[in-house]
């Protein structure tokens, strides 16, 4: 009985770590009909596709000026995204973003002092990236270098751009 109840924990908390889910409740493998269903009911709603991408806006949130979904054309599932936060946020709000990434991923982060970028690594491939990107918006990016190619395409970069 206690091998079956640890047994079943176990499993739980695999299934837990494999879905991985991040800002506004998104995950890597989602299915791009769960993940929009997410984001409308958050008020966000799919303005434009472009490959692999598709970019959802608020007319309600303040705080975010954009979502952009990687997604895998084939399977129609999540490979990635990025949450590019409003430039006239303040300090603080930009901080509770930071708080809440720490709460969801951890406190064990890469720090690049040069790029002024952290970096949470949560699986060998899979990372979460903040910085700033211009002109001062805080900028989220969920990646997953196993789907490299989805991710090559000009507006949305693989890595944080140098700016």
């Amino acid at each position: 009985m206690k091998i079956s109840s640890i047994t079943i924990l176990l499993l739980l908390a695999v299934a837990g770590l494999s879905a991985q889910s991040g800002l506004f409740g998104l995950a890597f493998g989602d299915t791009l009909n769960r993940a929009d269903s997410l984001l409308a009911n958050q008020r966000f709603f799919a303005k434009e596709v472009e490959n692999t991408l598709v970019k959802y806006y608020s007319s309600t949130n303040k705080m975010v000026e954009s979502i952009v979904l990687v997604v895998h054309p084939e399977l129609e599932t999540v490979a990635g995204w990025l949450v590019r936060y409003n430039e006239y946020n303040s300090k603080k709000q930009d901080d509770h973003v930071l708080d809440k990434l720490h709460e969801m991923h951890g406190e064990a982060v890469h720090l690049d002092k040069e790029k002024a970028r952290v970096t949470w690594t949560l699986t060998p491939t899979r990372t979460v990236t903040a910085w700033y990107s211009k002109p001062n918006n805080l900028t989220v990016f969920y990646h997953d270098s196993e789907q490299e190619y989805l991710f090559q395409t000009t507006q949305t970069p693989s890595e944080p751009a140098e700016e």
